[in-house]
């Protein structure tokens, strides 16, 4: 049964490839758009958005990337990656998808700010910033626990290793008296 998980892992990995591409030629027509002079009435504002819904594109897919790593290394087999690389739980994958929907949400938010429309920013704006401070909080108490029950679990892993080191000196002890 785990091994039906390759099919997010691979559907993670086709969709990170697709971003990179587009990523890749979003870049490219940016430059070239910038180099040959065919720009709007404000090009410094497109600039900044340009660059930044195209380093966006390039965000996404590196944590769709991540995912599928996670996924394999959780479900199919660990790999050999730096201790900064490795999931060791769905939460982290979770925890990864919600800052993810926070940087799509303000990176949204933003290209909407330099487009000039007839809209009112300020609801505009606190349509963007409820999900985002509710995301925010839900990171904050997830870490929270998350950070607790690991320092639980050391802590009774420790008291373990104590108990049974007393033991095996106390039934040490009890062997010498005999």
């Amino acid at each position: 049964m785990r091994f039906f998980v390759l099919i997010p892992v691979i559907g993670l990995a086709i969709a990170t490839c697709a971003l990179f591409i587009k990523g890749g030629i979003d870049i490219v027509h940016f430059m070239v758009v910038l180099i040959t002079g065919v720009a709007e009435t404000d090009p410094e504002m497109n600039i900044i958005v340009e660059i930044v819904e195209t380093v966006h594109l390039f965000l996404v897919g590196t944590v769709l990337f991540l995912t599928s790593l996670g996924l394999y290394q959780l479900f199919i087999q660990p790999l050999p990656f730096p201790g900064w690389l490795k999931i060791n739980d769905i939460e982290e994958l979770e925890l990864n998808l919600v800052g993810l929907t926070i940087v799509v949400l303000g990176v949204n938010f933003l290209s909407v700010i330099f487009e000039p429309q007839e809209i009112n920013l300020a609801v505009y704006g606190i349509g963007y910033a409820l999900p985002i401070a509710a995301l925010a909080y839900f990171m904050k108490v997830r870490s929270r626990i998350t950070k607790r029950s690991r320092e639980e679990g050391e802590c009774l892993a420790a008291i373990g290793k104590v108990v049974t080191e007393d033991s095996e000196s106390s039934w040490l002890s009890d062997e010498r008296k005999d």
